[in-house]
């Protein structure tokens, strides 16, 4: 009889593949996640089906596109009517855990930031989901929706990390699903300073004594929210425990060459933020293994780590996801389990996609997925290094809809009633996506190659049943 192993699927927040040392950033501090990869199997050709919080994050639950489950954006209501994955691993006997940000949808209850009710929790048994609080004081509510403020004054990472240290050390005796997700390092979200205008006033004069870049526009941005994208936070608060901020210096750190000059050296404190809290996820992701070593549940843990979608950190935009651009929907992936039967030191360009996730969890559990699901398991890649590739992947959110074949990425926009092509990249010769092949500058050259793309493309919109692109005059 098959042993079921423990899962433990953490999911960082606006991570991008770049940004990770075992993806070949030299800048970065990540030994741990390094060394989940040097002992694991790397995923190279892991992509978001859907680059942007709330949809990824349905999906991850439903192993479904956004088209099926009804989150197409962060501003959608979650309603599930689907089997999610935590119901599934109830019923084959595992004890369930969610931990950290949920942010499945609009939330419920508005000032209730990250509160689910507990009939659209999925079948999740022990539930310590938050919101997005970025970063500080971690909003985490009982079953009546009271909030709970022991954690204040905590940084939400470290208080992520004790909730599912706490839940593995008390549940030995049965196999478990725990899903840790981390706020970082997703930009911190403080409309309310950035809406003071004193606030806008001091950063004005901080645009023009540091030199950042900042146009006029940029500056009188009305929304808060929109305008967290737009400026370094560590200039105005404490973004997160300084002794991260300390471990870089912005001056010595490599920007990509698209980055527009004017913006080299806002974009070189972005990344100086972006990676201190990327070494502070790392750090607690370590914590998290050395409580899988202490409780010898190490021996049967499979870890797989990832993210829910990139961040452009201003190659050609600012912090900003959810376009067809690699750094937006290109993430991590690293499965870790020498003691589980996951091969050590393996790579694979296997292409996996965020609506894989869950049949490839549940056939690591030896759980029969239903058969609605449209994702593929890439389970026999993290169990042996082997497997079959799939022939592309599809993603898109909002008005753009892709397809990546680990080699080009083909891009198409709904405009009014018709569907435009808008991206053809070579994503391995170009990782800056400085050439799109669509552009004058190839006329004629690749014409065979588009419309076999665009042909292909329309077949999986089709197979999916996405009827707002599929049906529209192409």
């Amino acid at each position: 009889m098959m042993i079921q192993p423990n899962i433990l699927l953490i999911v960082a927040d606006q991570l991008r593949k770049t940004a990770v040392g075992a993806y070949g950033n030299r800048d970065v501090k990540t030994p741990v996640i390094d060394k989940l990869s040097r002992e694991g199997v790397t995923f190279s050709n892991s992509v978001s089906a859907s680059p942007v919080c709330a949809p990824y994050r349905a999906s991850l639950q439903s192993g479904l596109y956004p088209h099926q489950h009804g989150v197409r954006s962060n501003a959608d209501l979650f309603k599930p009517s689907f089997k999610g994955v935590a119901e599934y691993f109830s019923e084959a006997g595992y004890e369930t855990c969610f931990v950290g940000k949920s942010h499945f949808g609009l939330d419920e209850i508005e000032e209730k930031d990250g509160w689910v009710r507990p009939e659209h929790r999925l079948g999740w048994k022990h539930w310590y989901g938050t919101g997005g609080d970025h970063h500080w004081d971690t909003p985490i509510y009982d079953e009546r929706g009271m909030l709970d403020t022991k954690y204040y004054g905590r940084y939400g990472a470290e208080v992520r990390s004790e909730i599912a240290m706490d839940f593995i050390e008390r549940h030995q005796s049965k196999p478990w699903l725990l899903q840790l997700n981390y706020s970082e390092p997703h930009i911190a979200t403080m409309p309310a300073l950035y809406g003071m205008p004193a606030t806008r006033e001091y950063i004005r004069e901080l645009n023009q004594s540091l030199e950042l870049g900042l146009t006029e526009e940029m500056l009188n941005v009305a929304n808060p929210l929109a305008f967290c994208g737009t400026f370094p936070q560590s200039l105005l608060t404490q973004l997160l425990p300084q002794r991260y901020l300390d471990m870089y210096d912005e001056t010595g750190l490599t920007l990509d060459p698209n980055v527009p000059e004017r913006f080299r050296k806002l974009t070189s404190i972005f990344l100086k933020e972006c990676y201190a809290m990327i070494t502070c996820l790392d750090e607690q992701i370590g914590r998290v293994m050395d409580c899988l070593e202490r409780t010898g549940e190490s021996r049967n843990t499979i870890v797989i780590f990832t993210s829910d979608h990139g961040d452009m950190l201003s190659d050609n935009f600012l912090r900003e996801k959810s376009l067809p651009y690699q750094n937006a929907y290109r993430t991590p992936f690293i499965a870790w389990g020498p003691e589980a039967g996951v091969p050590s030191g393996k790579g694979t360009d296997a292409l996996i996609n965020s609506v894989d996730v869950m049949p490839t969890l549940l056939e690591l559990a030896g759980i029969k997925p239903g058969t609605n699901l449209p994702g593929v398991s890439q389970a026999p890649w993290i169990t042996s290094g082997e497997g079959v590739c799939q022939q592309d992947v599809l993603l898109g959110v909002g008005n753009w809809r892709a397809l990546f074949d680990g080699t080009y990425f083909y891009a198409v926009e709904k405009r009014d009633s018709t569907v435009k092509a808008i991206r053809l990249i070579h994503a391995q010769n170009d990782p800056y996506e400085t050439e799109n092949l669509l552009d004058d500058a190839f006329e004629g050259v690749y014409v065979e190659l588009q419309k076999r793309m665009h042909e292909r493309l329309f077949v999986r919109l089709a197979e999916v049943q996405d009827r707002a692109f599929a049906d529209t005059d192409r």
